[in-house]
This record gives structure tokens, C-alpha cells and sequence, in this order.
């Protein structure tokens, strides 16, 4: 399994290509005006900001993910503090003693007895994969009495433990390592995912803020249409051509674009925060500067748009599928180390050691005929009855590791539904989008024929603002249908794991 490192500055966006891309001649946004709303520091100067900046922002400064980026850090220490486990060790240690007594002559009388100890010892102890602790020592020693001269010694030995059951093999005693790098490619995937899910967070906020920014345009352009007809009605009163109670009938349309325009400003102004809190290009005052859209969707199908091919690539890039399969590995290990722990304790231990004596400190470590050696060596058996506790948890361990594999197939039906919705609402939008652009071209059509019978008396005021309202309504019905295929799209290949791919976001291999 390729592995990942996944740190803020492991995030390399190599050429961001939106989902939905520029066009050739791109929209900005023209509606600067927040009435009541505007929270902005100035109405002057904007963020000029495509979906690519967009991206790159979210990427290098999203707090949640620089939270997000420490995870695969800590696993790593797990992993090099069991790697620790087999690394040698060199020990050292330095005493002294005194003994201060009686002790009886040949010729019965009570004398004191006074003797002294020094010790100094240096040893290296490595534990191997295969569970063998080795350790060799070098230890010297001076004793010294009130009857005797000084007596340096001095031992070399080399000390040795084997299991021959219970521990043996590389096997059971890497899980502890294999499980703690398990952990490290499970934080990675736990923020690739989280990546992805930021990635088609961010995509979605600047087409919502794009949707909102329109709305707005088109409640504005509505309002504006609705004082005109109110001055064109006021003319026609005056004129004697309609009744004054078609003077309501404007004045009302025109408080409820009001009404409207109030709530499409809110809207516009809260999905701007919401994407500037999500790009953090300020910490400080991320809210303060007023975004300014440079993309438009560009609405064209995508290169590929088989069912088939988006399940199988969600079976293959959806994390966490691959950090359930990882969780299966660690269930596989508990099952090994389970199983070794059934087997008795049979150990075996050796050790030699070559032993040199003089009055002198230098001349003890000769190791001369006059020294002497110690040769020890043995077995260590141990079982307990009935080995209840290693059964229990053998079954504990093999159930475990059953449950698993029964969720990582739930798991990936859910995964094929998710992607099955996913495709279903695709081919919706783009049902959608040609059904709203028909509608919209009626509504104007409505609108017009309405306009005429208005200037001719055929109809009143009432039907001219019902025909405006549809034709408003149908217009952001097309732009709402436009930017829902977009994100119908997104959806899509973050369902398939697939997203982070085709934005070219590229995390540096480890």
C-alpha cells in the first residue's frame, strides 16, 4: 500500500483544475451592496478570488486542518518508540559497601571486623526480533579488609534468553510495531479523508456564494423591474387608462421585492463567511475583506460518467474503506499474538562468564590460568491450568476479527449507495438545467405577452407583478440548477474518492 505523509506543507496543489472551470469570459460579481449586512471593512476593495485560490487558501490555512495535520505525527512516535524496543542498551552501574562487625579468633577472642566492596559494572543488552535478550557484561570489583590485602576482580561474561513457545518468532514479537505502523497509515488516510471532504466543502461554499451573488443580482434587477412597473402604472392612473386600485397591486409588488432583496442580501452575506472562514486567507478578521468570485460554472459533462467505473474507483480510493481493511490487519495480529499466548512458557537460558583475580586492578583482567570461569544454563517451563484466560482471549481476538470483515462488507455497500445517489442526482441536474432554461425562456415570453396586454388594457397590474415573480423565480430556479449540477458533480467524485485526484492535489509520497 502506497504510503502517505500528509503535513500542511505536504499538501502540494500542482495545478488546481476546478470541477467546474472559468469560462473564457468570467462572471465577477456585480452585486457589492449588503444593505444592513454588510459586515465588510469596505465596500471599495474586494478578494478577488478564483476556485483555484480558493483551493490553495483552504489547503495552507484551514485551521481544522492544520488541527487535523498533527494525527499522523503522533502515530509516528508510537512507531519509533516500538522500534526502540530492539535497539541495544548500554548500561552502567557503581557501588560501594561497607560492613562494620565482630568476628571470633582462633584463640577465642572477640575482634572487630571491618571490610569494604567496590563494584563497577558496564553492560550491553539487546533484545532481537526473534525474542532472544542477549547482554554482555564486564564487571570489576575490590574487596579489602583489616586482615587481608586488596583483591580486585575482574568478569567478563556473556549472559543469553531464548523462548522456545510462548514469544518465539518474529512474528509475535513485531505486532506491537506492526500495529503501531498500522495506526500511522490510519491517521494518514483519517486526513486524506479529511482532505477530500475539505476540498468538496470548499468547492461547494464558492458555488453557493456564486449562487447567492446571483440571486441577489436577480432579486435586484426584479426590484428595479418592480418600480418601474409601479411608475408606469402611476402614469397610466394619471392618464385615466386603468382604475386607481392597480395602484395596490404595484405598491405591494414592489414591498415584497423588498421583502425578498432583505433575505437574498443575508443569504449572500452569510455563504460569503462561510467561505472565507473555510479559505482562512486572514485569521484574525477572515470576515472582514469581501470576496469577489472570479468563476463561473462551466457546464459541460463530464469526461467519464459510467456507474461501474465510479463504484469500482470508490472501492479502491474511498479512506476509509482502506482504514477499515487496516483495522482488519490489526484484528489479524491480535489474533497471532492471541494464538501464541496459548502456548506454555518453555525458556532457555545460558550464560559463561571468564573471571580474573590479582592485587593489583590492571593485572585481574589478564584472565590468566590463575582466574577462573562460571557456566550456567537451563529451561524455564510454565502453564497454567486450563488456560482460561489465553482461551478466552483467542476467541475474543478470531470474533473481533469476524466482525470485521462483516463490517468492511457493510461498509462497502454503503460506499455504493452513497455513489449511486451521487450519480443519480448528476443525471438529476442535468435533467434539471435544460427544464429550468425551458421554463425561464416561458416566463419571459409570459412576461412580455403580459407587458402588451397591460399597455392595451387587456389585463391588470396583479397579472403583469404574478408574471414578474414567475419570470424572477424561473431565473434563479436556472442559476440554483446550474450550480446544484456543479456540486451534483463534486459530490460525485468525493463519493468515489476520486475528487483530490482530479483537482490535481497531490500529497508527497513517504
Amino acid at each position: 500500500m502506497k504510503k502517505l505523509i500528509v503535513s500542511a506543507l505536504a499538501l502540494i496543489i500542482l495545478t488546481v483544475a476546478p470541477l467546474a472551470a472559468e469560462g473564457d469570459d468570467p462572471q465577477k460579481s456585480v452585486c457589492k451592496e449588503y444593505g444592513a449586512f454588510n459586515i465588510f471593512a469596505s465596500d471599495t476593495s474586494a478578494l478577488l478570488i478564483s476556485l483555484d485560490d480558493a483551493l490553495n487558501s483552504a489547503l495552507s490555512n484551514n485551521l481544522a486542518l492544520n488541527v487535523e495535520n498533527f494525527r499522523p505525527q503522533l502515530s509516528g512516535t508510537v512507531v519509533e518508540k516500538e522500534k526502540a524496543r530492539f535497539d541495544p542498551a548500554l548500561n552502567a552501574e557503581l557501588s560501594g559497601s561497607e560492613r562494620v562487625g565482630k568476628s571470633l579468633s582462633q584463640q577465642g577472642r572477640l575482634n572487630d571486623s571491618i571490610s569494604n566492596t567496590t563494584n563497577a559494572a558496564v553492560s550491553l543488552e539487546q533484545l532481537t526480533t526473534s525474542g532472544t535478550r542477549t547482554s554482555l557484561e564486564l564487571s570489576q570489583s575490590r574487596s579489602r579488609s583489616a586482615t587481608t590485602n586488596d583483591l580486585y576482580a575482574t568478569r567478563l561474561g556473556l549472559n543469553l534468553a531464548h523462548p522456545l513457545r510462548r514469544g518465539a518468532g518474529r512474528a509475535v514479537n513485531l505486532v506491537s510495531l506492526r500495529k503501531a505502523e498500522l495506526d500511522l497509515d490510519w491517521s494518514e488516510f483519517e486526513l486524506q479523508g479529511f482532505v477530500l471532504g475539505l476540498a468538496a466543502r470548499v468547492e461547494t461554499l464558492y458555488w453557493q456564494y456564486y449562487l447567492r451573488l446571483r440571486q441577489l443580482e436577480i432579486v435586484s434587477e426584479s426590484l428595479e423591474l418592480a418600480k418601474r412597473q409601479r411608475e408606469e402604472t402611476g402614469r397610466r392612473i394619471e392618464a385615466g387608462s386603468i382604475a386607481e386600485s392597480e395602484a395596490a397591486a404595484a405598491e405591494a409588488e414592489v414591498a415584497l421585492r423588498y421583502e425578498e432583496l432583505i433575505n437574498a442580501e443575508s443569504q449572500a452575506v452569510t455563504a460569503a463567511v462561510a467561505l472565507l472562514r473555510a479559505i482562512n486567507h486572514d485569521s484574525e478578521n477572515f470576515w472582514k475583506l469581501r470576496p469577489e468570485l472570479t468563476d463561473a460554472p462551466l457546464l459541460r459533462h463530464p469526461d467519464e460518467l459510467d456507474l461501474d467505473h465510479h463504484l469500482q474507483t470508490a472501492l479502491l480510493k474511498r479512506p476509509e474503506l482502506a482504514q477499515a481493511k487496516l483495522l482488519s490487519q490489526k484484528d489479524a495480529l491480535d489474533v497471532v499474538q492471541s494464538a501464541n499466548g496459548m502456548l506454555p512458557k518453555l525458556d532457555f537460558f545460558a550464560s559463561i562468564g571468564k573471571s580474573g583475580y590479582a592485587d593489583a586492578l590492571g593485572r585481574s583482567a589478564r584472565f590468566d590460568d590463575h582466574g577462573s570461569y562460571d557456566i550456567n544454563a537451563g529451561f524455564i517451563y510454565e502453564i497454567s491450568r486450563g488456560r482460561r484466560a489465553a482461551r478466552a482471549e483467542l476467541r475474543r481476538a478470531k470474533t473481533s476479527r469476524e466482525m470485521r470483515l462483516e463490517s468492511i462488507r457493510n461498509l462497502e455497500q454503503i460506499i455504493k449507495e452513497d455513489v449511486i445517489q451521487a450519480f443519480i442526482e448528476v443525471k438529476r441536474t442535468i435533467q434539471q438545467m435544460t427544464a429550468t432554461a425551458a421554463t425561464s425562456q416561458k416566463q419571459l415570453e409570459k412576461l412580455r405577452v403580459e407587458e402588451v396586454k397591460f399597455n392595451v388594457g387587456k389585463t391588470t397590474a396583479f397579472q403583469v407583478a404574478q408574471a414578474q415573480r414567475d419570470l424572477t423565480a424561473a431565473r434563479i430556479a436556472e442559476v440554483k440548477a446550474a450550480v446544484d449540477y456543479t456540486n451534483a458533480i463534486i459530490e460525485l467524485f468525493r463519493a468515489d474518492g476520486s475528487l483530490l485526484e482530479r483537482n490535481r492535489i497531490a500529497l508527497e509520497s513517504r
